[in-house]
């Protein structure tokens, strides 16, 4: 059976591709397609990447460091896979995980998200400072749907 393809290329935004934000390293064979409101949803998600893109390069970064998304969109197989939450904002194309390099970098991410949504008045559904059994850490951020209840929900390590 032929499997659709997308065009990992397509910008979703200046520095975000669709590519990235549907990849998995972790199960590569998972057929993630997003649909198109999944697609608009990433959108929305990815004005909030470049501004902390943009910010933390002016105040810490070497000018033109990436943000490095390790999960965006996920379909109800690659969720169910990679041990998601059934009710995930990444299955709606909602949410994303950003890979950080400590957790000095994890809290100045969540700190310039914080201040963005309160400098534009806009609100967010989850910023989550996460860890995986490994050690390994990681910033979660979700943003709803205008349509739906942002709950501006803030959850920080553990240990």
């Amino acid at each position: 059976m032929n499997q659709v393809e997308i065009n990992k290329q397509a910008k979703l935004s200046e520095h975000f591709s669709l590519g990235e934000l549907t990849r998995s390293k972790s199960h590569p064979e998972v057929y993630n397609i997003p649909s198109h409101v999944h697609i608009e949803n990433l959108k929305r998600v990815c004005v909030w990447l470049e501004a902390l893109r943009e910010r933390y390069n002016q105040r810490y970064g070497d000018g033109d460091d990436p943000i490095i998304i390790t999960s965006g969109y996920r379909s109800a197989e690659l969720n169910r896979k990679v041990g998601g939450v059934a009710t995930s904002n990444h299955l709606t194309g909602c949410a994303v995980d950003i890979r950080v390099a400590g957790k000095e970098q994890l809290i100045r991410y969540a700190c310039i998200l914080l201040d963005y949504a309160d400098e534009t008045k806009q609100d967010f559904d989850e910023i989550l400072l996460e860890h995986g059994t490994n050690g390994v850490i990681w910033l979660h951020f979700a943003v709803r749907p205008p349509t739906q209840q942002n709950r501006r929900k803030i959850n920080f390590l553990q240990g």
